[in-house]
């Protein structure tokens, strides 16, 4: 049969999906997502910086709590992840009322995660933290900020699965503004909290918790505003918030939870990679942390557009567009290929300078350039990873997506990021290499498996 005869009796491609100009397309998902990442990230940088002039002990204690939210965080975005390939597919196949089903069983599985993770951090908050070697003095603030902030991870759950089913449909300019609006309202909270500013009473490090869990109920509010509208992408009708859909849980989890697995596993593995750059010294680690925020701010248009991919791949797939599917994916591709590359050449060649920007320190600059000019080469790779990784996901084929962040992380960047750095003697930069041995490997295995084209074929 030719293909524009296949193509005339697919189901009709939703109208966001413009088909004679996807790189339009890709960018009008893609910038909002942007905003959205750097305003997720930035929530608890805000409280990191806010309790800085209470002390090194205080910074110590919320900067080891923020890393243990990394495990709440990987359940939220293995709903996330299947909810917004389950809405897609729904969407892409002119279903809107199964995608209502998807929204609601998606904020249910949210909220059940987050209410088992807020009663763990709450009661374990003290044994985790000394398991991460807080000081007594570290500890103390540390439970404070942590039992205050735990308060809010429900909230940030069904938050995080609202936009997530947004995002799915189609509108991330929704999503970019709810986190645009928690990090102002955390901001503000933390702020006059910390400090007892106004009618608020001089809370310290727990203030920065309490904030958090504000704003988190700010943003939640919000997302059930966005979602009950009428005019919404995806309707929640107020009659049947708290209903569960048992098969469409099981399409959710379905796709979710490799991707779950795959950040818990990530998180081992870096911490691990982080303790061996540690083991080199307090400036070698000083350097690694510099670039690595630098390395965040970096990625961001790579993941946005990775989440572009998945909504475009899952609605199409929906369409059964199996061939537009893969244009809009190649069209995501190039786009961060072209964009992550012009900022590896920047890197390259500004690595010093804007190192400088975060510490005056002549050798932690020195070990910052050479680790910005090493992720410099990585970033084409590491676009074709994270774009075509997202397309992956939209399909549903989040196991593939699993096996492949294994065989890199625990394959290719842990030992040999021991035996550069340590046996051989290069330090940090030898770190760094093994993690650009492992993007290329991801790369070439993401590029490999979608060239199959089984993802195609996978029923979500």
């Amino acid at each position: 049969m030719p293909a524009d005869a296949a193509d005339s009796n697919a189901t009709p491609v939703p109208a966001a999906f413009d088909q004679s100009n996807l790189t339009r397309t890709v960018l009008r998902l893609a910038w909002p997502v942007v905003i959205q990442q750097v305003a997720l990230t930035t929530v608890q940088l805000v409280d990191t910086f806010l309790v800085g002039h209470l002390g090194a002990d205080a910074l110590a204690g919320v900067g080891l709590a923020s890393i243990l939210y990394w495990v709440p965080i990987s359940g939220m975005m293995a709903v996330g992840i299947g909810a917004t390939a389950v809405v897609a597919r729904n969407v892409g196949a002119g279903n809107p009322e199964r995608a209502e089903v998807t929204l609601r069983s998606a904020q249910m599985l949210a909220l059940i995660w987050g209410l088992a993770m807020a009663a763990v951090y709450f009661v374990a908050a003290e044994p985790m933290l000394r398991i991460m070697g807080a000081e007594p003095a570290a500890l103390d603030l540390g439970v404070d900020y942590m039992q205050a902030a735990a308060l809010g991870i429900p909230f940030y759950s069904v938050l995080f699965a609202s936009n997530a089913c947004l995002q799915g449909a189609g509108d991330t300019r929704t999503p970019m503004l709810i986190m645009l609006a928690v990090n102002l309202i955390n901001g503000i909270l933390s702020w006059a909290l910390i400090n007892g500013l106004g009618p608020f009473p001089e809370y310290g490090v727990r203030g920065a918790g309490l904030g958090y869990f504000g704003a988190a109920i700010a943003g939640a509010l919000l997302a059930a505003y966005s979602v009950l509208r009428r005019d919404s992408v995806v309707h929640l009708s107020p009659s049947k918030v708290t209903s569960i859909d048992p098969a469409e849980t099981r399409r959710i989890l379905k796709v979710g939870l490799p991707t779950g697995v795959e950040q818990l596993q990530f998180m081992a593995s870096f911490l691990l990679y982080t303790r061996i750059i540690a083991s080199l010294g307090t400036t070698a680690l000083a350097a690694h942390q510099v670039a690595l925020r630098i390395e965040g701010l970096t990625f961001q248009p790579g993941f946005a557009l990775g989440v572009a991919a998945t909504t475009l791949v899952g609605q199409a797939l929906g369409a059964k567009r199996p061939d537009l599917a893969e244009k809009a994916a190649a069209a995501a591709g190039r786009i961060a290929f072209v964009f992550m590359t012009a900022v590896g050449v920047t890197l390259m060649i500004f690595g010093g300078p804007i190192t400088r920007l975060f510490i005056d320190d002549d050798e932690v600059v020195d070990i910052g350039r050479k680790l910005l000019l090493i992720f410099g080469i990585a970033l084409p790779a590491l676009s074709i990873s994270m774009s075509l990784g997202g397309a992956l996901r939209g399909a549903g084929d989040t196991r593939a997506v699993l096996g492949i962040m294994t065989i890199g992380v625990w394959g290719v960047r842990l030992v040999p990021a021991y035996f550069l750095a340590i046996v051989v003697g290069l330090g940090v930069p030898g770190a760094w290499l093994a993690a650009v041995m492992d993007i290329n490997t991801r790369a070439l295995l993401m590029f490999l498996r979608f060239r199959q084209g089984r993802w195609k074929r996978i029923d979500v």
